[in-house]
């Protein structure tokens, strides 16, 4: 039984395919984009059990074991039926040097010289279909296979007089499984294990490496992710202090009417709140009144300095929402004001 080189093989492929889907690559496709046409090469090892029964000038049977390597071109179509199920055809041709031989006396014939009985097989191929599962969040292909198996067996008896050999091309079957992994965008590599019986005298056991090319289209690369739209700009406000109970404009107050009214001028026009506050000084009804006159004469000198009357929205608040809150009858210079908020 010589499965050194298949079984060497399918443990280094099984290495590096391993660590492949457990670093989850970034073009990871949970199974989408096996479909398409593929060429590919295949390498491996192929044990055979064979019953030699050639007739020189009488019997003989004798079965034994032989092996060797094996290597060729691969080329298959798969169908993508649904997101995770996979069906494909493909067919292999493989160059092959399995051989062996055995000592085999002669059938029915007692104390007769032993005979040297000789197998060989050169060439092996198959025309299989192919049905896969290609679980979602992976780039694996798990496959079952089989079909149509052909190939040539070499018998040959090796006596003290004679030498008798047969060629023969015959046709059998093959059965067998394995797991494929896209390593990279559009290639593939798979370990593969197939039962091939060519005629009722030679079966094999085969283990074979594969990699493969996907003519498909790769898969679109992630859509890239929206950048959050930025917040809004925090509304500009400007402050207008009052001495206690005026309203009258000082003339820090009408600075800070022109930088609100340069602000305004410079933007997209936008509608100006003009509202007027009061401290609790007053009574409720005064202090109302007083946040309007604030706010209407704030009004009229940013209308003086270009701004349409239109454009603002001129309110008194009186002596509600107090930017220090004081109990009633303080007089705190903070809440004598009218803010300008441009939204």
């Amino acid at each position: 039984m010589r499965f050194t080189i298949s079984g060497a093989a399918a443990a280094l492929l099984l290495a590096s395919v391993a660590p492949a889907g457990a670093q989850a690559p970034p073009f990871l496709m949970g199974g989408g984009t096996w479909g398409g046409f593929y060429l590919g090469a295949n390498v491996g090892g192929s044990s055979s059990s064979q019953i030699n029964a050639v007739p020189p000038t009488g019997g003989f049977s004798k079965q034994f074991s032989f092996g060797g390597p094996l290597g060729g071109g691969t080329a298959g179509f798969n169908w993508q039926f649904n997101p995770s199920w996979v069906w494909g055809v493909e067919t292999d041709m493989d160059a092959a040097g399995m051989s062996g031989s055995a000592n085999c006396p002669r059938t029915g014939v007692p104390g007769a010289n032993t005979y040297l009985c000789q197998g060989a097989n050169h060439w092996l191929g198959t025309a299989r279909g192919r049905i896969g599962y290609a679980p979602l969040g992976t780039n694996m292909l798990i496959f079952g296979t089989g079909g149509v198996a052909y190939g040539n067996s070499v018998h040959s008896v090796v006596g003290p007089i004679h030498v008798n050999t047969t060629d023969s091309t015959n046709v059998g079957w093959t059965v067998g499984g394995g797991l494929e992994d896209m390593f990279a965008p559009q290639w593939s590599a798979k370990v593969e294990y197939r039962y091939v019986q060519l005629t009722d005298h030679v079966m094999m056991h085969q283990g074979l490496l594969g990699v493969n090319y996907h003519f498909n289209a790769p898969p679109p690369p992630p859509a890239p992710i929206a950048a959050p739209a930025p917040p809004p700009a925090p509304p500009k406000v400007f402050i207008v202090f009052f001495d206690w109970d005026k309203d009258t404009i000082t003339p820090e107050g009408h600075a800070i009417i022109q930088q609100a009214a340069d602000a305004f001028r410079a933007g997209a026009p936008v509608q100006l709140q003009v509202t007027g506050y009061t401290d609790r000084s007053g009574s409720p009804g005064y202090n109302q009144r007083l946040s309007e006159r604030r706010a209407n004469n704030v009004a009229k000198a940013l209308a003086a300095l270009g701004v349409p009357k239109e454009q603002m929205i001129v309110s008194g608040r009186g002596e509600n929402d107090n930017r220090v809150p004081t109990a009633p009858g303080v007089r705190e210079p903070q809440n004598r004001r009218v803010e300008i908020v441009a939204p």
